[in-house]
Order: structure tokens, then C-alpha cells, then sequence
């Protein structure tokens, strides 16, 4: 059996001023590092033997924060980043809501019938992080492997593991910072143990 470890980005300084956040430059928050390390400790005593990260930097520090513990180092695979959100990128949802009210409706309410102005759609998203995650699954197969991602690549995972249309992807737990998601793989049968857990950070969460 390979356990997976699918982590969500620690809080970066940008997380609180709704931003659709792009590739830039992205500092972990005071609290996102506090969220790490608090994950770190409710790792401790879990099997993990490799750890993967999205290339942005917010989510390697995370990663790197979390592998320290297992003396391990981090690779970074460019298609477990975030959603690129083309022309949104860098703007708050206020603005876009008030230039482009139309396509925000969509993105709210039909996600699945949306593409980001000169960037991705939720299936675009999906199809690279689960081929990602399989081919990572496919080196590390038997062990625990820790990856860390972002909350809509997280999410559109989620809903492949879990077997739901991707109109559902907001209906999939939420993945705040450091939200713990594990999925348990053995040969053709995947199993949902925990999924947007914030345990960790005394948060109770439904699975």
C-alpha cells in the first residue's frame, strides 16, 4: 500500500487579501509557518519517505518545512502549481467581480464550464496534477510520500480520487493553510482516510 500525504500550501501574506495568486514570489505568513510546524509535529511519528512540492515558492518552503523533520530533502514538479488563472492573476475577487461580473457567476456557480481569461479550466488543472501525482505514485509505490500543492489543484484532485464530476468541486472539503488530505492507494482500490483536515491547528474538520 502507498499512503499519500496531500497537503494544501501554508498561509502566504498574500492569503488574506483574496488575490488570485500567481507564480510570483510568495512569502509564508507568521501563521502559515506556525501552521507548518504544527503539522510537522503531527507528522512525526507517520512513514514518509519522499517529499514533492508545487515549484512556487510558498509551497516548497512548506514542503521543505515538513520534510526537515524526516531528514529528507524536497523535489519540485511543475505541474502540481496552482491553477493559472491568466488575466485574473494579481487582482482581488471584488475587482474582478466588478469587471467581468459575467465569467465570475460562472467561475462561482459552474467552475466546470469556466476557463480563467488566457489561462486554465478545472479539467486542464486535474488532468496535470493527477498525471503528477501518478507518475510520482508510480517511483514511490509502497512507501508514504508527502506532496504539497494548492487549494483548487488539491481540490480537482480530490474530486478524481473520490470519483465526482468536477461540477462538484466546490462541494470537496476545504483546503485552508496546511489542510491534510490522505489517501491511501493499493493496486486498483483508493480510499479517502482524511480529507481537509486542520486537526493539527486545533481546527475540528469534517472528513
Amino acid at each position: 500500500m502507498t499512503r499519500l500525504y496531500l497537503v494544501s500550501c501554508a498561509q502566504t501574506v498574500l492569503d488574506g487579501e483574496g488575490v488570485f495568486q500567481g507564480s510570483a514570489d510568495h512569502r509564508l505568513s507568521l501563521e502559515g509557518i506556525n501552521h507548518v510546524k504544527l503539522l510537522s509535529a503531527h507528522l512525526q511519528g507517520e512513514t514518509i519517505d519522499a517529499f514533492y512540492s508545487s515549484p512556487w515558492d510558498g509551497a516548497f518552503q512548506t514542503a521543505s518545512l515538513l520534510a526537515a523533520r524526516h531528514r529528507r530533502g524536497v523535489i519540485r514538479i511543475r505541474d502540481l502549481q496552482e491553477m493559472d488563472y491568466g488575466k485574473w492573476t494579481g487582482r482581488t475577487a471584488v475587482e474582478v467581480k466588478e469587471t467581468a461580473p459575467e465569467e465570475f457567476i460562472t467561475w462561482q456557480f459552474e467552475p466546470h464550464q469556466h476557463r480563467m481569461p488566457g489561462g486554465e479550466t478545472v479539467w486542464e488543472v486535474q488532468h496535470r496534477i493527477v498525471g503528477a501525482l501518478e507518475n510520482i505514485l508510480t517511483v514511490e509505490k509502497g512507501d508514504g510520500v508527502c506532496v504539497v500543492s494548492h487549494p483548487i489543484s488539491i481540490k480537482a484532485a480530490l474530486c478524481h480520487f473520490m470519483g465526482d464530476d468536477l461540477s462538484l468541486i466546490w462541494f470537496t472539503p476545504n483546503q485552508g493553510s496546511t489542510s491534510l488530505n490522505i489517501i491511501d492507494l493499493e493496486h486498483d482500490q483508493v480510499q479517502v482516510v482524511e480529507s481537509g483536515s486542520l486537526k493539527h491547528v486545533g481546527e475540528d474538520t469534517a472528513d
